[in-house]
């Protein structure tokens, strides 16, 4: 007989079980889901069934622009503007220059540091007058040579073989007998194509079938400048 009262309060217990089918959206999956609840009160039996997702939806309009982001961090300093300038340079005659009897270089020179590019010195000396090739490359030199009352001849060496001349002379004379002086200048322009270590200088002559040494006005009257082309 028990068993037939348990059968008893179990279809009591079923009569008041209510199922509950419910239809909510997911906000995750847009599906729905099923619940199983036993009486008023669910916490004693609760069951979700999870539906399959819905097809997606229309995609909506585009949103409105987000604000500005934060600057981006300051990046490293540029290099010296110089590191890629050619090199060049240029120099004045710092005094009046007589050759003694021999072919001499012009020498010393000055240098404007508003001329130049900072690292002149690593080429060009301007106490001997030699500027030496830093890099291969086609160069282009200048010299300016003036003189008063007197004459000259100036030639620019590469590693001591003349290259340019240039002849001055401010003293007119027939037979050895002067008839005028006064105050001279000329210039020429050399191109070179150069090697790294070659040394450019200027050299005064001494003409001796002549008698005559050059003499070469200073001061600023007479410079010599020179700037690479291009390198190869």
């Amino acid at each position: 007989m028990a068993w037939k009262l348990w059968i008893i309060n179990v279809c009591l217990i079923l009569n008041w079980i209510q199922i509950v089918s419910m239809t909510k959206k997911n906000k995750n999956t847009r599906g729905c889901f099923a619940e199983l609840r036993c009486g008023e009160r669910s916490e004693n039996l609760s069951i979700a069934v999870q539906g399959l997702p819905g097809l997606m939806g229309v995609q909506g309009p585009t949103g409105l622009p987000g604000p500005m982001g934060l600057p981006g961090l300051t990046g490293p300093p540029g290099r010296d503007g110089f590191v890629e300038r050619p090199p060049s340079f240029y120099a004045e005659l710092r005094r009046l220059f007589i050759t003694k009897n021999t072919d001499s270089t012009l020498a010393p020179w000055t240098i404007s540091e508003t001329a130049n590019a900072p690292d002149i010195l690593n080429y060009f000396s301007p106490e001997t007058g030699i500027f030496t090739v830093p890099m291969d490359g086609l160069y282009q030199f200048f010299l300016t040579i003036s003189v008063s009352k007197a004459k000259a001849s100036v030639f620019i060496s590469r590693n001591g073989k003349r290259a340019c001349t240039v002849w001055i002379e401010s003293v007119a004379s027939i037979q050895n007998e002067t008839l005028a002086w006064g105050w001279a200048s000329g210039s020429i322009d050399c191109l070179l194509h150069c090697h790294t270590g070659d040394q450019i200088s200027t050299v005064a002559s001494y003409r001796p079938n002549e008698n005559f040494n050059s003499q070469v006005y200073g001061y600023s009257y007479s410079t010599f400048s020179g700037y690479m082309l291009f390198n190869s």
